[in-house]
């Protein structure tokens, strides 16, 4: 659950990106696992789905491999894009606390690091060839989705 004041709008990066609509101090939590809004998938129920579910939750669910767990954010949390130099830092990988890395301004878009909150961007790497990428990316941030590579 976000943990502090965003929106959704056009992303230079990808897509749609989600953006401070307040200032935040480093170190400040910006984004914890609350039951009540994000949604927890077992891998065995996610390949029962139908594949266009299956796709969806690919490309917007994080995955824990040791527990065999998909998070699901069920708030603008899934609208994080990746960096090489993200402005967040995950404590954690699916379920650990997000910080801000340094202080933000309103404005920003929140990025993190995909290989450090999911296991299949980890073990598998990112992957860009996916038709609903764009290629508008900047010179140190990726456009992929953390899951699109599966």
């Amino acid at each position: 659950m976000m943990m502090v004041e965003t929106e959704l709008r056009p992303s230079d990066i990808h897509g749609i990106g989600v953006f401070l609509k307040e200032p935040v101090k480093a170190g400040q939590l910006i984004w914890r696992f609350d039951s009540r809004i994000d949604r927890v998938f077992s891998d065995a129920e996610l390949h029962e789905m139908p594949g266009q579910l299956q796709q969806f939750l690919r490309t917007y669910s994080t995955l824990h491999g040791d527990l065999g767990l998909w998070l699901l954010c069920g708030d603008n949390g899934r609208h994080f894009n990746h960096s090489e130099r993200p402005n967040t830092q995950s404590l954690g990988i699916a379920f650990g606390d997000d910080i801000a890395a340094f202080d933000l301004e309103v404005g920003v878009e929140l990025t993190s690091d995909y290989r450090t909150i999911c296991d299949s961007v980890r073990t598998s790497g990112l992957e860009f060839n996916q038709p609903h990428l764009n290629n508008r990316s900047k010179s140190d941030l990726i456009s992929a989705s953390p899951m699109s590579s599966l």
